[in-house]
């Protein structure tokens, strides 16, 4: 029996929609017409999905938990089903899902998350959407959460991560960002090493932390407080776009401190 992830009791298709995860493999329409989600439709992967549920109720004798398909018909046996119920966690599955995630190419995801973008009107050739996979893997747990999550590679930052802008930003920010954006503009080798050699040596010359201009950079560039290296971001981005962006996102953030006075 597979038992609720809280409380006492076995899972039920109610719970998923409760607590916020699938309970059926795709979606389903009960013959009322009422819809469960599924963990297709969710964006799980079958490979994932059949490594939690093996797991759910058999333990291999070991500290293994990924199994492929060919792996699980070879080692599974019954002696080692369990005999008590068996507690559904939707944490755990959705583990299983990034580890399946992290382990394909970044060809692979990005053809996967090529449909993604073609139904948001979003045209980037291959190479691009490989290189946003590439640094995005490592954070995701679906496909889709490299789109949410990495949206600054596809469209202008609309919007800028008030908790950075409230504890990272005052009017020192604002001078650091200014004397930053004058040093990347005089960049004519603008690949990920150039621009971390050049932040370096500014971090350097000043005395300051990273801690000072880090989250400012990153706030202007991406809208956001966290995501992988700014400098590979930047480079990908390319000159053009990082310091149309520093600019923009200097007056916009200004204008968000100064409704706040």
């Amino acid at each position: 029996m597979i038992l609720r992830p809280d409380g006492n009791g076995k899972l039920s298709k109610r719970d998923g929609d409760r607590l916020g995860f699938p309970v059926f493999p795709i979606d389903w329409l009960n013959p009322d017409g009422e819809k469960y989600s599924g963990y297709r439709e969710n964006g799980y992967y079958p490979e994932a999905f059949i490594n939690m549920l093996a797991l759910l109720g058999w333990n291999p004798g070991n500290n293994k938990e990924i199994f492929t398909l060919d792996e699980l018909v070879s080692e599974f046996s019954l002696e080692r089903v369990g005999k008590s119920g068996s507690r559904f966690d939707p944490e755990k599955t959705r583990w299983f899902n990034q580890q399946y995630l992290r382990a394909k190419s970044n060809e692979q995801l990005a053809a996967e998350l090529n449909p993604i973008l073609q139904k948001n009107n979003i045209n980037k050739d291959t190479a691009y959407i490989t290189e946003v996979c590439a640094l995005m893997k490592e954070r995701a747990t679906f496909v889709s959460d490299i789109y949410g999550e990495g949206l600054f590679f596809f469209k202008d930052v609309v919007s800028y991560d008030q908790t950075v802008i409230d504890k990272k930003w005052n009017e020192e920010t604002t001078k650091i960002m200014n004397e930053l954006l004058a040093e990347l503009k005089g960049l004519s080798d603008f690949s990920a090493t150039s621009i971390e050699t050049k932040f370096t040596a500014y971090l350097e010359q000043n005395k300051y932390g990273f801690g000072k201009v880090g989250p400012g950079f990153r706030l202007l560039v991406t809208g956001k407080g966290m995501g992988p290296s700014m400098f590979a971001i930047c480079s990908l981005l390319g000159k053009e776009t990082v310091l149309a962006r520093m600019e923009k996102g200097l007056e916009k953030v200004l204008q968000l401190k100064s409704a706040q006075a």
